[in-house]
């Protein structure tokens, strides 16, 4: 988490970086409308590094603690993992930045979803 919140903390820093497009964007602006394409990677930029990540953080340090809030934390935060991968399955699709590799589908777009299904499946048994 702190790795996700970090790339997207020097996205919302330096948003029309070459390093920030290649590195933690992915595609090209050049390949769409450029004002979309930012405003999008922008949007979670934000949301990840300014809300979801600390959230995330919070709720790994509550749970290392064994207090249940830390569990209610990370259940809350694993919302945007499952719910964002629509979103971006559709984006990606309609945009052409999805590829038909093992590499698309389990690391750029696939484990992000699997991640937060399996935190909120974890986290809601802990809290029974």
């Amino acid at each position: 988490m702190g790795l996700l919140m970090s790339l997207q903390l020097i996205a919302v820093l330096k948003p029309h970086a070459d390093w920030t497009i290649k590195n933690v964007y992915g595609g090209s602006p050049n390949k769409t409308d450029a004002k979309a394409y930012f405003a999008f990677n922008r949007g979670f930029a934000v949301a990840d590094a300014l809300f979801w990540g600390p959230l995330q953080i919070a709720g790994s340090i509550g749970m290392l603690m064994g207090e249940r809030w830390g569990f209610l934390l990370a259940l809350i935060g694993s919302v945007p993992f499952w719910y964002s991968a629509i979103p971006f399955f559709i984006w990606d699709r309609d945009l052409g930045f999805r590829q038909n590799t093992v590499t698309y589908w389990i690391f750029v777009w696939g484990m992000f979803p699997v991640f937060g299904i399996v935190e909120m499946v974890y986290c809601f048994v802990r809290l029974l």
